[in-house]
């Protein structure tokens, strides 16, 4: 999906991180450890799909899983603004680590990092977010309801 699907709804080589956006909706609703545990199944999957180190995608995955799983639903209640903020911090500390990796690997210089930060996850996020409203509010409008 993210290899097939995501470049044809790129825009300007700004492609969202559907995988991502899966393992923060799973792991909000399920907790840490299948953040955990899904989270580096899916990055190892992507590592192994990928020409880059492996293990750079899967502990990226899997921080941002542990992240996400922090904010359980069973815990505590999340309104669909604090869950969109949520997403777009996930997102963006995935990304950091994969790109910390990325600098440690190639000797780059912590400037490259924020540049990169800046100019390409931010974007990344935001794009993912957009996406990730969808189930957000679907969630809140319609199934909340039957939980009361």
């Amino acid at each position: 999906m993210q290899t097939t699907l995501v470049p044809a709804i790129s825009i300007y080589n700004i492609k969202p991180d559907l995988l991502l956006l899966g393992l923060f909706m799973l792991a909000v609703k399920n907790g840490v450890m299948p953040g955990l545990y899904v989270g580096f199944f899916l990055g190892l999957a992507q590592d192994i799909y990928s020409p880059v180190i492996l293990g750079q995608n899967a502990l990226a995955k899997t921080l941002a899983g542990f992240f996400a799983g922090l904010f359980n639903e069973k815990v505590m209640r999340l309104d669909p603004v604090f869950q969109a903020v949520l997403l777009v911090l996930t997102v963006l500390l995935g990304d950091l680590v994969f790109l910390v990796i990325q600098l440690v690997k190639s000797g780059g210089s912590v400037q490259m990092l924020g540049l990169e930060m800046v100019i390409s996850s931010l974007p990344r996020a935001l794009y993912s977010l957009l996406f990730g409203l969808v189930p957000i509010f679907w969630e809140y409008l319609f199934q909340t309801k039957t939980k009361r």
